[in-house]
């Protein structure tokens, strides 16, 4: 049994962990190529992608549910699937169209908010300006993702990502040491990589002949279902978002150097939870699948811990070496030696987080396969402004611990999180 649901699990979770390390690596690529520019360029392009990290989780939110209710519609046989894919469509198009005009319009004020310095500042909202105005393509790449993931084709958003990845490696490195476009043509690599991933990935559900399609979509209704759980999904990923942004605030107010090292750390710790996002992916599906057949809670209950232990073994296996090395992978973004132990702080608290943050997400995702994502909004919504905002102003300010009190409070919030979320998850399903 153990064997056959492990297989299970990782037909469903690789190719989600291969996608999510590919798409985190866009990033990566961008802070590790801009950091020839300088410290400031780092700082701008990590204070840009905060705030696009922001709307991105709004997709992934939406993403997850349209992947959940899909499943479920599948596994019920249930004749209102076509209508919710449209339903989606719309909703993501809707979604990035608004996001799209915000960044084209206020992308310096948004930027200002930060509360950032000169220089860092113009490039932070150049980088915006171009990213954000063109976020549709990575709104509706989401999507169309989910949609491919919630019918078993979990290669074809990894296959997508994969080609993003070397357009944007090309692009980046041509328009930073042969043209010379810095920022901007980093900011421009990005688009253009995203642009050809969304095309791929729509032939690909064209060629599927999915229930999906462009025409008809102004007077398609949105589906009800789909709004309902789409928005305290989205709104969870906000508070999250926007929490971290204030968390930056705090950070940014500790100088360039440690805001650098900061942004450098987490550009690494990333790589920690690629598999927790990868396997969250796999937890959705699957819960909404098991859920949407009525199966026994014990196999519910089993297949959710299964996916955890799993994930817990994945991370501890990427973090461990990540913590080992941290001071010479630092060094290869930055000389500085304060940001640089900065940076070791980052990656120190994050290997220590590992247990709680990887059980956080896999039972927000398991939650939201089950069609309650209004549990993991108001977790997330205490936890952030009630544990972590606030001991971080409390450890990082009040008793002078600088970053490893903002850190620290980090840590309690995803501690808080996990045990709530596990004994809500856990008591759902027992009652079905």
């Amino acid at each position: 049994m153990n064997s056959k649901l492990n297989k299970e699990i990782i037909k469903f979770g690789l190719p989600a962990i291969a996608e999510n390390f590919l798409q985190m690596l866009v990033g990566i690529i961008d802070i590790f190529l801009v950091s020839r520019l300088g410290l400031s360029a780092v700082s701008g392009v990590s204070l840009a992608s905060n705030i696009i990290v922001v709307f991105q989780a709004v997709f992934i939110a939406l993403g997850a549910i349209v992947s959940g209710i899909v499943a479920r519609q599948l596994a019920e046989k249930n004749n209102l699937l076509s209508h919710s894919i449209k339903s989606a469509l719309k909703l993501t198009l809707y979604i990035s169209g608004f996001i799209g005009l915000l960044c084209l319009v206020f992308s310096r004020e948004m930027v200002e908010l930060m509360g950032a310095s000169s220089q860092t500042k113009n490039m932070a909202s150049e980088y915006l300006f171009l990213v954000g105005s063109f976020i549709v393509f990575l709104g509706l790449a989401t999507t169309f993702g989910s949609i491919l993931r919630a019918y078993g084709d979990t290669k074809t958003p990894m296959y997508a990502s994969l080609y993003a990845n070397f357009i944007n490696i090309g692009l980046s490195a041509l328009a930073i040491f042969v043209l010379g476009w810095g920022v901007v043509g980093v900011a421009l690599s990005a688009v253009i990589a995203r642009f050809f991933s969304t095309g791929y990935l729509y032939i690909k559900l064209y060629k599927k002949d999915v229930c999906f399609g462009f025409r008809g979509l102004i007077k398609q209704r949105i589906d009800k279902e789909l709004i309902k759980q789409a928005l305290p999904a989205t709104a969870e990923r906000l508070v999250m978002r926007v929490g971290d942004l204030l968390i930056i605030v705090l950070i940014i107010s500790f100088g360039d150097a440690i805001f650098a090292g900061n942004a450098i750390g987490e550009s690494i710790m990333q790589f920690n939870f690629i598999p927790a996002f990868g396997m969250a992916t796999a937890t959705v599906v699957l819960v909404a699948k098991e859920y949407g057949t009525k199966s026994m809670t014990d196999k519910i209950n089993a297949l959710t811990w299964r996916i955890y232990f799993l994930t817990l073994v994945m991370v501890l296996v990427v973090a461990l070496p990540l913590f080992i090395f941290s001071r010479g992978l630092s060094g290869m973004f930055t000389g500085d030696s304060q940001a640089i132990s900065a940076s070791q702080i980052v990656l120190f608290f994050s290997l220590l987080t590992v247990p709680f943050a990887v059980g956080t997400t896999n039972y927000t995702a398991a939650l939201q396969g089950i069609g309650r994502a209004r549990i993991p909004f108001y977790a997330t919504t205490v936890g952030m402004f009630g544990l972590r905002l606030t001991l971080g102003y409390l450890f990082g300010h009040i008793l002078g611990l600088g970053l490893e009190g903002v850190w620290m409070a980090v840590m309690a919030d995803n501690f808080f999180r996990f045990i709530y979320l596990k004994l809500k998850f856990n008591r759902l399903i027992n009652v079905q």
